[in-house]
């Protein structure tokens, strides 16, 4: 993991991490470990941009989770709001 900026904790337990510096996100169990992951760096489907990160401050996004355990991710620099079903 490289830059996480933003975690959040589904209703399942599942944590959510935003990974900036390698434009994904990743998910893990309640007890930490590691499940799953997706995306990676453009402005396509399941592509993010959260920065080039030449500096740890270029980078910029969050990731949330509803009640529902929908994902939600902001990017800053695609200028949008992706969301993620359960």
């Amino acid at each position: 993991m490289l830059f996480p900026l933003s975690i959040d904790a589904g209703p399942d337990g599942q944590i959510y991490v935003l990974d900036a510096g390698n434009a994904r996100i990743q998910v893990f169990d309640a007890e930490g470990e590691y499940l799953t992951q997706w995306g990676h760096r453009g402005g396509g489907e399941d592509e993010f941009d959260f920065g080039l990160g030449l500096v740890p401050e270029d980078f910029a996004g969050s990731v949330a989770v509803d009640g529902e355990g929908y994902i939600y991710v902001a990017e800053v620099f695609n200028r949008r709001i992706a969301g993620f079903a359960p």
